[in-house]
């Protein structure tokens, strides 16, 4: 812990995300003054809750993994993050529904590939083998191009020579479909294609060595937090306010301009000055603040979402937390949402009911279904028919898949959409994680943490380094954080 000997330091995030509360938290550790300022009267960003008519629902992310990293997080605060929240290893983790049946993946990479065997006709030393190639080339990549800030340095050139080694040349340019043809099992197949979309990308886009992303749930587990995913934003608001973090709501930001070597952002009139700026909003919402000049159209975003939040009164017996109902035309999905802007017309479907492990979340009878298709990141796509349309195919699609009739049990309704998700997230047209990482290009171009031209601002969140998702948004603000506080220490 370094603290300051002089006036402490005043420093002001723009967001109260999972990376901008991350980042605080350890700013404020360290002895630096620090304000959040949130556009809205709540905390979390996307992990928010939506509590209505005795219904709850995660507003956004559904899954947790890396737990480890909460835990680093708060023992470097010097907290103990069982006060905070606490959280128990899923099995399984997901059920997949495939043309004609089901099959679940577990938090056992063993019992995953009898399951496959079982269900699927896939040998279990076949998955085996593939999976140990992943899990050798996800061990290199943590070490350099997650855990820490992004560094071209002599540690990072001989790792990546080591990585580029084991991935194989021809996987750094093939697609992550193409390679998982070495499978020779179409269902399987799209089950490890899936895992491009944790960064809203495609799987017949996006290299082959992204394959590893499926090591993060598969071999090391997934999870789920008592009381859903909100109960994590509840624990690092809390983590804030013990640290003495302040917090301003119903603060949004109009503009930000840098001048005499201090930021000045305003607010519906008010101003304020800080001598760093980091900001836990959308990379581009950000730039545009800034008042800086971008092609928007030759933006090659992630995909965006729209989801139904649905309280139904429905006892699911075939369903587990995490559900997910494929397409019949995998390609054809991504082709729509990445080549024609289009939601697709057969949309891979995903299911998320927290009252199965937590019956207060949905009154008694009842369950809250967390529903939610891809789309391409375009507003313009956000109409009533557009929305009636998709709420009728996934409705008649949940009865022909699972056996479940939809249709007079839903007694609650709120729609998330790319225009929602703009407004109350700022996210760039609608954008879940920034730009996507459909190519090698965009991966290695991936925003950085810290501005190319102002050195003291700073990117945290899903929309740059190391990704989206809530382990890598809460990275993000741990880097940034100690790379400000050696900054200091050095000045």
């Amino acid at each position: 812990m370094y603290i300051f000997a002089t006036l402490k330091m005043k420093i002001f995030l723009v967001g109260s995300g999972i990376g901008g509360m991350s980042c605080a938290a350890t700013l404020a550790y360290n002895g630096f003054d620090v304000t959040i300022i949130e556009q809205n009267d709540y905390f979390g960003g996307k992990a928010h809750r939506i509590s209505e008519y005795g219904f709850q629902f995660d507003t956004g992310p559904c899954l947790l993994t890396y737990p480890d990293w909460f835990d680093e997080l708060f023992i470097s605060c010097g907290k103990n993050v069982k006060d905070y929240f606490q959280y128990q290893r899923l099995d399984p983790i997901t059920r997949y529904f495939l043309s004609d049946q089901h099959v679940d993946v577990s938090s056992d990479i063993n019992q995953t590939a009898k399951n496959f065997e079982e269900k699927l006709g896939l040998k279990k030393v076949v998955f085996l083998n593939y999976i140990k190639r992943w899990i050798r080339i996800y061990d290199i990549s943590e070490k350099i191009f997650l855990i820490n800030e992004l560094k071209f340095n002599f540690f990072f050139f001989k790792n990546a020579l080591d990585w580029i080694f084991k991935a194989g040349v021809v996987n750094i340019f093939s697609s992550m479909a193409h390679y998982n043809k070495v499978l020779k099992n179409k269902s399987v197949e799209k089950i490890m294609n899936r895992f491009a979309t944790y960064t809203g990308s495609s799987p017949y886009r996006t290299p082959a060595f992204m394959n590893q992303l499926a090591i993060v749930e598969m071999v090391k587990g997934g999870f789920y937090p008592n009381d859903g995913i909100h109960s994590i934003s509840k624990a690092l608001y809390r983590l804030c306010e013990d640290l003495g973090v302040k917090f301003q709501f119903n603060t949004k930001i109009d503009s930000i301009i840098f001048k005499n070597n201090l930021f000045k952002f305003y607010s519906n009139g008010e101003v304020f000055t800080s001598n760093y700026l980091i900001s836990n909003i959308d990379y581009y919402k950000t730039q545009i603040l800034l008042d800086r000049k971008f092609n928007r159209k030759s933006l090659k975003l992630s995909t965006s979402a729209i989801v139904f939040y649905w309280g139904v009164k429905i006892n699911s017996s075939n369903l587990k937390l995490h559900n997910i109902i494929f397409s019949e035309d995998y390609k054809n999905e991504f082709s729509q949402i990445f080549d024609n802007n289009l939601i697709p017309n057969d949309p891979t479907i995903y299911i998320n009911i927290t009252s199965k492990f937590d019956k207060n979340h949905a009154p008694e009878n009842c369950e809250n279904w967390f529903v939610m298709i891809n789309t391409p990141p375009n507003l313009d796509i956000v109409t009533e028919k557009n929305i009636n349309k998709t709420r009728k195919f996934i409705i008649s699609k949940i009865s022909d898949k699972v056996g479940i009739d939809l249709e007079g049990s839903i007694i609650f309704e709120k729609i998330l959409t790319p225009k929602t998700l703009e407004n109350k997230t700022g996210s760039f047209n609608g954008s879940l994680y920034g730009d996507n990482q459909n190519s090698l290009i965009s991966i290695i171009k991936r925003k950085k943490n810290k501005d190319h031209k102002l050195k003291k601002l700073y990117y945290v969140g899903g929309t740059v380094h190391p990704g989206g998702g809530m382990p890598l948004a809460l990275r993000s603000g741990m880097n940034v954080a100690k790379n400000i506080i050696n900054e200091i220490k050095y000045i």
